[in-house]
Order: structure tokens, then C-alpha cells, then sequence
């Protein structure tokens, strides 16, 4: 329940709608709560984008980094800060997401898994 008070506490519970249980279905099947996941796309050799940190940020749309070529970088922070356990920037990086893109739908672990589906189950306990 850690992370689930984190995540109330910044804001995000009933943030652009979504509850706690959304963030956390997210957070989940995303990086399985890893705040320091990564997952790199490759393409021709060449690093493409990658996804990072507990919400899997995308350099090409969110985030700086060296390897992405042509980027959005709509929350201008380096992409290594959303690999470590601070999670204000990834918390910021991602109310900027849902307001600009305009909500979730930029997860696909969130469309596919977690929209529609019962995922109380995600909060369960963690109440206080």
C-alpha cells in the first residue's frame, strides 16, 4: 500500500477523473510497481524510444534522453529521472499526460487491462 498513499497524497486519486485504483492498475501492469523499469524500443540498430520508470514514460513523447531522434518531450525532464524512487517528477510527468493527451489512453496497460475490468482489487487495504 505503499505506493497507493504516495499516489493519493500527490493528487492523483480522482485526478482528471481517474481513482486510485486506475493508477495503480497502471502502475502495475506497466512495471509491476518497478520504479526503475525500462524498456527500450529498438528499431534498425538504433534505439527508437524507450519507456521508464513505474509509469513506463515515453522519451519520445514525454521525456529527454540522448537516443530518442525526433521528440515531443512534453514534460521536459530528463528521462533518468523517472528511474529512481522520487516519484514526484513522474508524478507531475504524468497529471501533464492525462491533461494533455487527454487521459489514460496513453497507457495501453491501462486500456487493455484496467479500463472496464474490476480492479478494486489493486486498493484493497489500503484505505488508511
Amino acid at each position: 500500500c505503499e505506493l497507493a498513499h504516495i499516489l493519493k497524497n500527490a493528487g492523483l486519486d480522482g485526478y482528471y477523473g481517474y481513482k486510485l485504483k486506475d493508477w495503480m492498475c497502471t502502475a502495475f501492469y506497466e512495471s509491476a510497481y518497478n520504479s526503475a523499469a525500462l524498456h527500450l524500443e529498438w528499431r534498425n540498430g538504433k534505439i527508437l524510444s524507450m519507456d521508464c520508470g513505474i509509469f513506463q514514460i515515453n522519451s519520445f513523447w514525454w521525456c529527454l534522453d540522448d537516443d530518442t531522434p525526433i521528440t515531443k518531450r512534453n514534460c521536459g525532464t530528463s528521462c533518468s529521472a523517472f528511474l529512481d524512487d522520487d516519484l514526484d517528477d513522474d508524478i507531475k510527468c504524468v497529471k501533464s499526460i492525462v491533461n494533455l493527451h487527454p487521459g489514460m489512453v496513453a497507457w495501453l496497460a491501462w486500456t487493455h487491462r484496467c479500463n472496464g475490468q474490476s480492479i478494486d482489487h489493486f486498493v484493497t487495504g489500503c484505505n488508511s
